[in-house]
């Protein structure tokens, strides 16, 4: 199918209002949470739940929305999620919590795999890489809007930037409905796919791209499962306002004010990011674009434990979401790339479920790490991306895929 402007429009903006209401919910979460008495690794675990759902549903979804197209799914994700932030809203103990996570991951499982799958349906090899970075530029802009919103909302109480992140799930939803047409050809549906056709990829260079993925996805959910209580511990910062060092001076914040302004940050440099992957991989290939940003990860993820205040605080963080930001659109080009036409959602789910094994992962093994030491989570994180560099450098020729070679100069 051609390259359609309104289909791109739709879909950017539902990405952009989707995770407006993600980026509204993040940075009060933790707070909510502590104020029922939940430790750091009650957080991971919570944090963890909804991943595992999406672990387990992903593979699932995907194959569905090659059976019965990518809208319907999308649709139904959205409206998931949509109920999972009602719920938690309403939630008074952690229990509740938790089922409100095990039904928003449930549901809201087929998502990325369906978005991917219609950026893959609507576009050419040749312009995958960059279309896939403007999806990560509208994901990005909802992160710098949403938790700006999120600071004003908190001043309401904490549960209400939830209900609106619901409202706008569900106005997601609406829009998709209306405006986003089908992308997947009737010729292309399938009746159903076979099982060995995804076990067979991880037996090939590929699966070990999955597995990158895994890893890349845990490193930064240690830093998600840990981040509220970092900066709580390492700056004494809590609700109430408080001084915290900005260079050579100091201003009053609180920590909701903090996690804010750094997910604004990263935003930012997430969209920044985003716009200049498309020419990236097509000037170095994906494999190397992934192996840059995982270099990326290492450096921000080595250096953010040793933040004296909120501006290093905000160039560690940055340059660890700009190396995230182009590993991302790197992986999922390559992987759309590789995919046969007919399972373009099927192999999206099967990478969107490696990386919910490592969003599950992250959390409470990145709770339990800081445990045992606040500056662990973020050390052994750069050593998993290292590492992951180091893999994917040696890789060499292995990725290329008939007639979709990388155009890397290898």
């Amino acid at each position: 199918m051609e390259l359609k402007a309104q289909q791109l429009i739709v879909l950017l903006v539902s990405m952009f209002i989707f995770t407006l209401g993600f980026g509204i919910v993040v940075p009060v979460f933790g707070y909510l949470t502590k104020d029922m008495g939940a430790s750091a690794l009650d957080l991971g675990l919570l944090m963890a739940t909804m991943s595992l759902m999406q672990f387990l549903c992903a593979p699932t979804w995907g194959k569905l929305s090659d059976r019965i197209g990518r809208k319907p799914v999308m649709l139904i994700g959205l409206f998931g999620f949509a109920l999972s932030f009602i719920l938690t809203g309403f939630s008074t103990q952690l229990w509740m919590l938790f089922a409100a996570q095990i039904l928003g991951g449930l549901l809201s499982a087929g998502i990325w795999p369906a978005v991917l799958a219609y950026v893959t349906d609507i576009s050419s090899p040749e312009d995958r890489g960059k279309l896939m970075g403007f999806m990560g530029a509208a994901s990005g802009l909802g992160i710098i809007v949403g938790p700006a919103i999120s600071s004003i909302l908190a001043g309401w109480g904490l549960t209400v930037p939830f209900f609106a992140a619901a409202a706008i799930a569900l106005a997601t939803m609406l829009m998709g409905a209306v405006l986003l047409p089908e992308s997947l050809q009737k010729g292309k549906h399938i009746s159903k796919g076979p099982k060995v056709a995804l076990l067979d990829t991880l037996k090939t260079p590929l699966g070990m791209i999955f597995f990158i993925m895994l890893m890349v996805s845990f490193a930064g959910a240690c830093l998600d499962g840990t981040a509220t209580y970092f900066i709580m511990d390492k700056f004494s910062l809590t609700e109430a306002a408080s001084s915290m060092p900005v260079l050579n001076f100091t201003m009053t914040l609180t920590g909701p004010n903090v996690m804010g302004i750094i997910f604004t940050i990263m935003g930012i440099m997430s969209v920044i990011s985003q716009l200049a992957v498309g020419p990236l991989i097509q000037k170095y290939g994906e494999k190397n674009t992934m192996v840059f940003g995982l270099i990326l990860v290492a450096v921000g993820m080595m250096c953010m434990p040793f933040s004296m205040g909120l501006a290093t605080l905000v160039i560690t963080v940055s340059v660890m979401g700009v190396g995230m930001n182009l590993v991302n659109p790197a992986v999922n080009t390559l992987v759309s790339k590789q995919a046969p036409p007919d399972r373009i959602g099927a192999m999206m789910g099967l990478l969107g479920s490696f990386n919910s094994i490592g969003r599950v992962l992250g959390p409470s093994v990145g709770g339990a790490a800081y445990m045992i030491s606040m500056t662990l989570p973020y050390i052994g994180s750069a050593v998993i991306a290292a590492g992951c560099a180091g893999a994917m450098a040696l890789m060499g020729k292995k990725l290329g895929a008939p007639g979709e070679s990388e155009r890397a100069s290898q």
